[in-house]
């Protein structure tokens, strides 16, 4: 059963850049050291149908998953969902084992070389919870990347899926949004 409140990422791919004003906003916000990323951003070179090649980005995070692999191999219950959906860690909980890492199919789980703990986006519940976007959504200058209601979103906007370059469902059932369509 799906969760009516489910946030997650909503990304225009058609728009993106590739700047990565998404991905430093997030490391400035949380503080992260330089070889650290949350947030990512892949580039594809796609071939369309005349032969042209065009370049591609993917701007990537935590997928918030229904069903997190994260969540499902801790020993340590470090990982939790909150009514919203968005899956959150507690660094105090975590005993440096590394599973998260190595279930999560999507790389959004890093290992911190200063501590060995787990990290990643929370999706900046901080600034959600008090009614901001995330760092990342405000530091994207071309205004392609929001948050919002997954289950919402997909059924209003037809050009919304969970398929894009770079992206597409899966087991885990993530909750990020494509729209392909250029605003």
């Amino acid at each position: 059963m799906s969760n009516k409140f489910q946030k997650g990422f909503i990304f225009r791919q058609e728009n993106c850049v590739g700047c990565g004003g998404c991905s430093v906003a997030c490391q400035i916000h949380n503080e992260l050291p330089e070889d650290v990323r949350f947030r990512k951003v892949d580039l594809y070179e796609v071939t369309s149908a005349d032969g042209r090649v065009r370049d591609v980005w993917f701007s990537h995070a935590c997928m918030h998953c229904s069903n997190p692999t994260c969540l499902a191999v801790c020993p340590a219950a470090a990982f939790t969902k909150r009514p919203d959906g968005i899956v959150v860690l507690d660094r105090n909980k975590c005993t440096s084992c590394g599973l998260c890492k190595e279930a999560c199919p999507y790389d959004a789980i890093t290992i911190s070389k200063i501590d060995g703990k787990a990290a990643k986006c929370n999706l900046c519940v901080e600034l959600l919870d008090a009614g901001l976007n995330p760092a990342c959504v405000d530091g994207c200058p071309v205004k392609c990347l929001q948050v919002g209601n997954v289950t919402q979103v997909l059924a209003q906007k037809a050009s919304a899926s969970k398929q894009g370059i770079g992206y597409s469902d899966g087991p885990n059932k993530p909750n990020m949004i494509i729209i392909r369509e250029r605003k």
